[in-house]
């Protein structure tokens, strides 16, 4: 039997990896994902998703870092002294396919604490921009004057 090639479906599914690669740029490049860890401090994330209910984060497994329920902090450096603080519930726990040894954390946000109003609008602003962005591939001259 032939195999039926949805275009709608596999359009769907460019746009999504798009959509996570663009995401991703605004997380490793632009903005400092940490973890509070009780007497040591903070230790990087690498955040994989987010939505306006939750985000999941990958990081290194060779410390068993949170268990499921646990409530824990994270913050948002946008600078070298500024951060968005968030609080999050941790949801489950899985082995990262894309990274060996690190652990996916999903976690769902805390809505009631005072920060979370700024969070949805930079959920916002992440979705808003993975739609609009596009690669430069280097077509223009740049200059600088």
């Amino acid at each position: 039997k032939e195999k039926l090639v949805q275009i709608s479906d596999l359009r769907k599914e460019k746009e999504a990896n798009l959509k996570r690669e663009y995401e991703r740029v605004l997380f490793e490049k632009v903005l400092g994902c940490y973890t509070v860890l009780d007497k040591l401090g903070l230790k990087q994330i690498h955040i994989k998703d987010i939505s306006k209910s939750g985000l999941s984060f990958s990081v290194d497994s060779s410390q068993d870092l949170y268990n499921i329920n646990e409530e824990i902090d994270i913050r948002f450096y946008f600078s070298n002294k500024t951060y968005l603080p968030i609080k999050m519930k941790i949801r489950r726990i899985d082995e990262d396919t894309e990274k060996s040894n690190h652990w996916v954390y999903g976690c769902q946000f805390d809505t009631e604490v005072s920060s979370y109003a700024a969070l949805v609008k930079f959920v916002d602003f992440i979705q808003a921009y993975s739609e609009a962005a596009k690669k430069d591939n280097g077509d223009k001259t740049v200059l600088y004057f």
